[in-house]
């Protein structure tokens, strides 16, 4: 990987900012997967297929651009707040400057435009590996069309905010803060777009734009091909879950069967067992407090069993972006923790050993795991001793305190739910107490001066799915991709779910134009794969993925014709 020390300090920089769980979080999380780095800015270990995958690929491309002339750096366009101001005066509400960063290097004349969306998170970390890492798809997939390639960052995150944001930024702040009026963000900027050094109209009129984005940034690629189709002219949806839903415990069934299918169901057995077994102990205040004690240390229980809760759910943050890896807080070294007998040194079997050892023991093996404490210190911005003998300041009901994360929580408390509340049932991997009350409660924990119609009590997802489509929507000129183990493909159209409508995918590119109806998609799931995992080059089954696209976008490019403004 070029510049990879460089790449290494970047993202242990992102860590320095602790954020609780969540999506913020994740983001960052799967943009430093992309970059093939771990949580705490190692580089994984790639196995030699991924190795020879990527040697492929960059073999197929074309000859490097040289980049080393070209020197990228944010740039900032005036938008207004309110794009839908019933007088038209669209500054009447006031305006913000937007970032985004360009790479002009590898354009020829005809070449389309590429935006990247970042999504909810600060884009600067991830913004120039995008745009010029040989091993980044994106600029693999600018180079091999001769186009423009552009990182976006969303309003109300990184710099794109109409003022700082902090744990006190009062709620009216982010009335514009709307997944409606981002998109008419990117919808303005592209039809204003032009370059001095390039004198071709880059504007959507003269020239094709192509939205590529992963999760939420999915989720707008799909909308902003539906919603803006004169100006999208095509869309890379990576893990899109377009299906708003205020009840998201659905969220830990594929970890579940992923866990099973990479060998470690003795350990979701065991993790079932212990936290219905804590479950029951929490019914007793005394035996309660008690418990959080054994597990995070002197002043630890007075936290309550909701927000202990949470920190038992902190093992499986790094899920959807390493799978059973992740490093030192991945659930390969938590599972084979809790696997083995101290005293025989032995693994359990398929059964785990809550089966024949009893609940407790694997409730003492957790409770012992060495990594636990600093994972919930990290995860939660907490400061638990993690000792019987050291008092702690243990608190884990704080409020968000990461400015991404304070604006995440404003959008999926108010437009799109996906509260991942216990998954109770044969499955059971999260305490019961993390319930989906508990789940609202944290939103109004965040803003708890805010009141309806600003902040609903519950997220408003039937108008959100109402204005957007849910699962159900298909636009034409849009590739779907998701993981077979990806918790966000539960609300994704290739969802696999009961409750999913269940269209057949399908991989052969369909002609320009065409939409699919409800029961079909143009789409693949990718087996063995989690969040996004199409979108790192370090993953050999993501080729496969992103070579349907291409395959598509070569037939389509061939239909894209000028417009007349």
């Amino acid at each position: 990987m070029r510049s990879s020390l460089s790449i290494c300090a970047l993202s242990l920089a992102l860590l320095q900012v602790v954020d609780a769980l969540g999506g913020a979080r994740s983001r960052r999380f799967g943009l430093m997967a992309e970059m093939g780095l771990l949580p705490d800015g190692t580089p994984m270990q790639v196995s030699t297929e991924a190795k020879a995958a990527l040697r492929l690929a960059l073999s197929e491309m074309p000859p490097p651009i040289v980049n080393g002339t070209e020197k990228i750096l944010p740039e900032y366009v005036e938008l207004p707040l309110d794009h839908f101001a019933k007088n038209h005066d669209y500054s009447y509400q006031g305006t913000f400057n937007n970032r985004f960063w360009v790479r002009e290097s590898a354009y020829k004349s005809g070449g389309p435009v590429f935006i990247y969306d970042v999504g909810e998170a600060d884009a600067e970390p991830n913004a120039l590996f995008r745009l010029q890492n040989e091993t980044s798809f994106f600029k693999q997939l600018v180079d091999k069309y001769n186009g423009v390639g552009i990182v976006w960052e969303h309003r109300y995150y990184g710099n794109s905010t109409p003022g700082g944001i902090d744990v006190n930024t009062p709620p009216e702040v982010f009335r514009w803060l709307t997944t409606e009026q981002s998109l008419a963000d990117v919808d303005r900027f592209a039809k204003q777009f032009k370059r001095k050094n390039i004198k071709n109209d880059l504007t959507p009129s003269k020239t094709p734009w192509i939205f590529v984005g992963g999760s939420y940034p999915a989720m707008r690629a799909a909308f902003m091909r539906d919603k803006y189709p004169d100006t999208i002219f095509a869309s890379y949806a990576s893990s899109a879950p377009v299906e708003a839903q205020v009840d998201m415990s659905v969220y830990f069934e594929p970890v579940w069967r992923g866990m099973n299918t990479y060998g470690y169901g003795n350990c979701t057995k065991d993790i079932k067992a212990a936290v219905q077994y804590m479950d029951k102990i929490m019914e007793n205040p005394t035996a309660a407090s008690k418990l959080k004690e054994r597990f995070l240390g002197l002043g630890a229980g007075k936290n309550s069993n909701p927000t202990f809760a949470d920190a038992l759910t902190t093992p499986f943050n790094l899920w959807q972006s390493y799978g059973i890896d992740g490093g030192a807080y991945g659930l390969r070294l938590f599972c084979d923790y809790l696997s083995t007998d101290p005293q025989s040194n032995k693994t359990s079997g398929a059964d785990g050993w809550a089966a024949s050892k009893g609940a407790n023991f694997t409730v003492n093996r957790w409770a012992s795991y060495p990594r636990f404490p600093a994972m919930v210190n990290d995860y939660l911005d907490t400061n638990c001793s993690g000792s019987l003998t050291k008092q702690g300041d243990c608190d884990l009901n704080l409020k968000f305190s990461d400015p991404a994360m304070v604006a995440w929580t404003w959008q999926y408390c108010t437009q799109w739910g996906f509260l991942q509340s216990a998954n109770l049932g044969p499955h059971q991997l999260v305490s019961k107490y993390n319930s989906l009350e508990h789940q609202k409660d944290i939103c109004h924990r965040q803003f708890p001066t805010a009141k309806p119609p600003l902040f609903p009590i519950w997220p408003d997802t039937k108008h959100t799915n109402d204005v957007f489509g849910g699962w159900d929507i298909r636009p034409s000129q849009v590739y779907w991709s998701g993981g077979e183990f990806d918790p966000w493909r539960t609300l994704s159209p290739l969802s696999a779910e009961s409750f999913a409508p269940h269209p057949k995918t399908f991989q052969n590119p369909p002609k320009c134009g065409e939409e699919q109806g409800e029961d079909e998609i143009f789409g693949y799931v990718i087996p063995g794969a989690q969040h996004c995992y199409d979108f790192r080059t370090t993953f050999a089954g993501g080729a496969v993925s992103r070579g349907y696209f291409t395959a598509a976008l070569d037939r389509w490019l061939k239909c894209f014709r000028p417009r007349h403004n």
